[in-house]
């Protein structure tokens, strides 16, 4: 799927909901089904940095495509709106060219209403992993 495609997935998602608090409802199943990743694999180098929750953000590039694995240090228990945030960007994220994830916007975020509600601490947390993912996809767009 293109980014475009996973980003008219989300956007008709949340054009569904009847309530404010229902994105964050959803934010909160994500993180609760999006997998654990092994502990070993949380060092320094993938924390994302300005995060309030200590997530990492582990790429891996093969066959042309930029992979993405996310997790809290509490795993799927805690922080679930932090974690939530980040799965939802994995759904977009994961999977693309890295060129492809550099010529699209992270305004969509805004565009769907994440920017309202957030706290300042959860909004420069995210705000720092997509540029994590940005930068990521920088580097690899080289390859």
């Amino acid at each position: 799927m293109s980014i475009k495609n996973n980003q008219a997935e989300i956007q008709k998602v949340f054009s569904a909901f009847q309530n404010p608090d229902d994105k964050w409802k959803y934010l909160m199943k994500l993180s609760k089904e999006h997998p654990s990743i092994d502990s070993s694999l949380f060092e320094e180098k993938f924390l994302v940095q300005g995060c309030a929750a200590r997530m990492y953000l582990i790429p891996e590039f093969k066959e042309g495509l930029l992979y993405f694995y996310m997790d809290t240090e509490s795993g799927s228990d805690s922080p679930l709106i932090s974690r939530g945030l980040g799965a939802l960007a994995l759904k977009i994220y994961n999977g693309e060219k890295p060129q492809d994830i550099l010529s699209s916007s992270p305004d969509f975020f805004q565009e769907i209403g994440l920017n309202v509600g957030l706290s300042p601490t959860r909004a420069n947390g995210f705000a720092s992993l997509l540029k994590q993912i940005y930068l990521y996809a920088q580097v690899f767009s080289i390859l």
